[in-house]
């Protein structure tokens, strides 16, 4: 499994454009001498009272409709949803690697926690509305981890989960930070 930009191309804005129905995808990742962390890696680590752990997934805004493609219909351009298909993917994924990350560690977890999570992508997002609906998934994951509570839409509200934070940082590649302090 890898990510867009990994063989080291820091745009796609130059290959061939599809030719099925003159659908061609809008995320083109700009180059930005701006970008505060280099090249992202697998990790995670313990302490007495944390687990932080890094996951290499994309994140994107749940609440614009996920990732937009462009289209040319006579000679204007046009922008489209995603199918749900593609979300559902996308949200199955995330999910799978959080369960993947925390899962060892499950014994070292504990309540009442603090959730922080920090996104690493090169496009920031609006802090109050967007970033934590793209975060959406991968807490639903991370409570459903904790608690051991794997119905839909409860582990999230258990009392257990005191506070959850959320930050950003702009880099060339997407990832997200969990930490958990307890």
């Amino acid at each position: 499994m890898g990510y867009p930009f990994e063989n080291g191309l820091n745009s796609n804005r130059n290959r061939p454009t599809s030719s099925h129905n003159d659908i061609v995808s809008m995320d083109i990742a700009l180059e930005d001498s701006r970008s505060t962390e280099g090249k992202l890696e697998r990790f995670s680590e313990t302490g007495d009272n944390f687990v932080e752990v890094l996951i290499l997934e994309t994140t994107v805004s749940e609440a614009n409709g996920g990732l937009k493609k462009c289209y040319v219909k006579n000679g204007k351009k046009c922008y489209k949803g995603e199918h749900w298909s593609e979300k559902h993917v996308r949200t199955r994924k995330q999910k799978g690697s959080v369960a993947l990350a925390l899962r060892p560690l499950r014994s070292r977890l504990r309540m009442p926690c603090i959730i922080t999570l920090t996104r690493y992508a090169p496009i920031m997002l609006d802090k109050y509305d967007n970033l934590p609906m793209s975060l959406k998934y991968i807490l639903d994951a991370i409570c459903e981890v904790i608690t051991d509570d794997y119905r839909p839409g409860r582990a999230d509200a258990h009392e257990g989960i005191q506070d959850v934070k959320y930050k950003q940082i702009k880099c060339k590649e997407y990832g997200v930070k969990i930490r958990i302090d307890y």
